[in-house]
């Protein structure tokens, strides 16, 4: 992922999810639960939105965005469904040089 790209982070469920929390390096991000979203942090700091299934969006990575990101997510009877771990690498921009090759 380069700087400045928008990233989706999504899950292996099927459908909309019922309970779904999202974890930066173990501290909650966002969680979505009973279609309701709930922020852990301030909102404008975040730039990131959960959608109904689950799948987290950050807008406009930076490289402080790297890091182990973990969803939990839970039936709507409060046994857990799934827990996934993603390793979430942001790399620099991407420069693009043109070449000139020289002939003699």
């Amino acid at each position: 992922m380069a700087v400045n790209e928008s990233a989706l982070l999504s899950i292996a469920v099927a459908g909309n999810v019922y309970d779904a929390t999202w974890l930066k390096d173990r501290k909650k991000l966002i969680q979505i639960k009973d279609k309701k979203v709930k922020y852990y942090m301030n909102k404008e700091q975040c730039r990131c939105k959960i959608f109904l299934n689950g799948t987290l969006q950050i807008e406009q990575v930076v490289k402080e965005d790297s890091g182990k990101y973990t969803v939990t997510v839970y039936h709507q009877d409060g046994k857990l469904n799934r827990e996934e771990d993603t390793m979430f690498i942001v790399q620099g921009e991407c420069l693009l040089f043109p070449y000139h090759s020289q002939t003699s």
